[in-house]
C-alpha cells in the first residue's frame, strides 16, 4: 500500500474542484481553506480510529459535513455537496496511488 502525501492529495483534490467549477463562486482562498478543513477533519477521524479501525464513509461524511457547517455557516447550503465531492475526490486520489485496501 502506498504512503499518502497530504500535500499531493490536497493538490489533486483542489484540481478536481477547480475542474468541476461548482464552487467558483467562493471568495478567493475560501476553497483552499475549506479543503484544508476537510483534510484536517478526515485526519482527526482516522487518528481516532487507530490502526485497526475500519473507515466508515458515512461517519466520515457526517463529521466533515458538520465541521464545514460550523466553520463556514455562510456556505451551509453548499456544505453537503462539498463534503460528498471531497470524499469522492479523495477516494479517486487514493485509488490512483494504490492506497486503499478494500474489504
Amino acid at each position: 500500500m502506498a504512503e499518502i502525501n497530504l500535500n499531493e492529495m490536497k493538490e489533486y483534490i483542489m484540481n478536481k474542484f477547480k475542474a468541476e467549477g461548482d464552487f467558483d463562486f467562493l471568495k478567493e482562498g475560501e476553497l483552499d481553506k475549506m479543503v484544508s478543513t476537510l483534510i484536517d477533519e478526515d485526519t482527526a477521524y482516522q487518528e481516532e480510529l487507530g490502526e485497526d479501525g475500519i473507515y466508515d464513509d458515512d461517519d466520515a461524511y457526517d463529521r466533515m459535513f458538520e465541521k464545514l457547517k460550523a466553520t463556514y455557516p455562510e456556505y451551509k447550503m453548499y456544505c453537503m455537496r462539498m463534503a460528498e465531492d471531497f470524499l469522492d475526490f479523495m477516494e479517486e486520489y487514493l485509488v490512483s496511488i494504490d492506497a486503499i485496501e478494500w474489504e
